[in-house]
């Protein structure tokens, strides 16, 4: 057990979770094992029903000041926005990390996004590739690999060097979200996060992480780096396949939207490009059979569904077939839908 005590973390690490019994230990251990030795980690009960709970709790006993368990009141559900809004409230590090309780962090993960931050005093965000993690399950087929390899879910931008606002907003809104960060990637400076609103509770599943995410790409500089440091599991379990997986990303890509032509409009948003890309994403929801005529490849490739699509990608390499969709016009299969 270490034995490290910090009297005020430089990085508050926040783990939310609704049940997970089955992987929250590891998502646990996973930022334990960590390099960097100065976080903290909140583990933030949004109203559990199974084992998970009590794991969190045996954590948090085991690790005195290190590891921090709260709920909602009366053990409430509130959904995911409002759980990664307490556990940033309750954080007292400089900057704030997050990791779902079914993902998992590499070792070198805080390390190496620390060092960028440090860098660039200015950043608000360090984000990086998500592996999608298919091969920790042993019972996929091994007759169809597509289904049990791990890709790489790349981010499309610059690397290395500051992207000033609104240069990320114009980049996502023109590719259809490909390539977005996972929330287990990114290392926000926290007061530039609190002056921003933090998540936006209304969104309680899905698109949560891409209203926080639009919010620091409008307002702050971020840094990419090209370094793999975190793993999303798949599975069915998991809180975009709960959510509706595809179908259900179609169903609030427009009710974002919705919301970011608001926030736009109240943060008094001049970029002509940044309006150009909000408008052209727009049009594709509020004229779906224009766009499907406009986009035959992507109604063609949609039918087959997500096992051919992550066959094309195996035959492909990831890279290939993002840079196909994107030329294409059509919206890469993204962490949001796998």
């Amino acid at each position: 057990m270490m034995n490290i005590r910090h009297d005020r973390p430089l990085v508050s690490c926040v783990i939310i979770f609704l049940n997970g019994e089955k992987y929250i230990a590891e998502a646990i251990e996973s930022v334990i094992a960590q390099t960097y030795e100065n976080w903290e980690l909140i583990l933030v009960d949004d109203g559990t029903t199974d084992g998970a709970s009590a794991i969190a709790k045996q954590y948090a006993d085991a690790y005195p000041r290190k590891i921090i368990y709260t709920e909602h009141p009366d053990h409430e559900n509130r959904g995911m926005s409002a759980s990664r809004n307490a556990g940033i409230r309750l954080g007292r590090g400089k900057y704030v990390a997050f990791l779902d309780a079914d993902d998992v962090w590499l070792p070198d993960r805080l390390k190496k996004h620390v060092e960028v931050l440090e860098s660039y005093p200015d950043a608000g965000m360090s984000i990086g590739p998500t592996l999608l993690w298919s091969s920790w399950n042993k019972k996929l087929p091994v007759s169809r690999p597509w289904l049990s390899g791990d890709m790489v879910a790349p981010l499309g931008v610059p690397v290395g060097r500051p992207l000033a606002a609104p240069f990320l907003a114009k980049h996502y809104l023109f590719s259809h979200g490909a390539g977005m960060p996972g929330i287990c990637s990114l290392l926000v400076d926290r007061e530039k996060l609190l002056d921003v609103g933090c998540f936006n509770e209304d969104f309680r599943g899905l698109y949560e992480d891409q209203v926080m995410l639009f919010k620091m790409f409008l307002n702050y500089t971020v840094i990419a780096i090209d370094d793999v440091l975190d793993y999303y599991r798949q599975h069915p379990e998991s809180a975009c396949q709960q959510g509706g997986a595809f179908k259900g990303d179609l169903e609030m890509r427009p009710v974002f939207l919705e919301w970011l032509q608001a926030y736009m409009v109240e943060g008094g948003v001049k970029d002509p490009e940044v309006w150009r890309g909000l408008r052209g994403e727009m049009w594709r929801f509020d004229n779906p059979r224009a766009w499907k005529i406009a986009n035959l490849p992507h109604a063609f490739v949609g039918r087959w569904g997500m096992e051919t699509r992550r066959a094309v990608i195996w035959l492909l390499t990831p890279k290939v077939y993002h840079e196909l969709r994107r030329r294409f016009g059509m919206k890469p299969v993204g962490i949001e839908q796998m």
